[in-house]
């Protein structure tokens, strides 16, 4: 994770499983406030200037696969999109476009 959230607040719904989960665990290096699935709203005062990010994310049944900048349901889908990414770089850089 880049340095771009320090001294910034993020609010992570879902973080107790999937992609909440992760996105928690990543965030738990800085200030973190991480909530169970709730209809219920959730407020926020900023008494003096601030940056927000609020992320949230559909509970689902499977295991996550984490990719240096990617997140996928199984090592093959990592695999496939990690393939399919060189393999795009590959002819960008063969028709002088990168």
């Amino acid at each position: 994770m880049n340095n771009s959230y320090t001294n910034k607040v993020a609010l992570v719904t879902g973080g107790t499983s999937g992609i909440g989960k992760v996105t928690a665990i990543e965030f738990a290096r800085g200030d973190l406030a991480a909530f169970e699935p709730s209809s219920q709203a959730v407020e926020f005062d900023a008494w003096t200037d601030a940056e927000f990010v609020l992320g949230s994310a559909a509970p689902h049944q499977y295991d996550l696969v984490l990719g240096s900048h990617s997140v996928h349901t199984t090592p093959a889908a990592l695999r496939n999109a990690q393939a399919h990414i060189s393999a795009m770089r590959t002819r960008l850089v063969q028709e002088g476009r990168l």
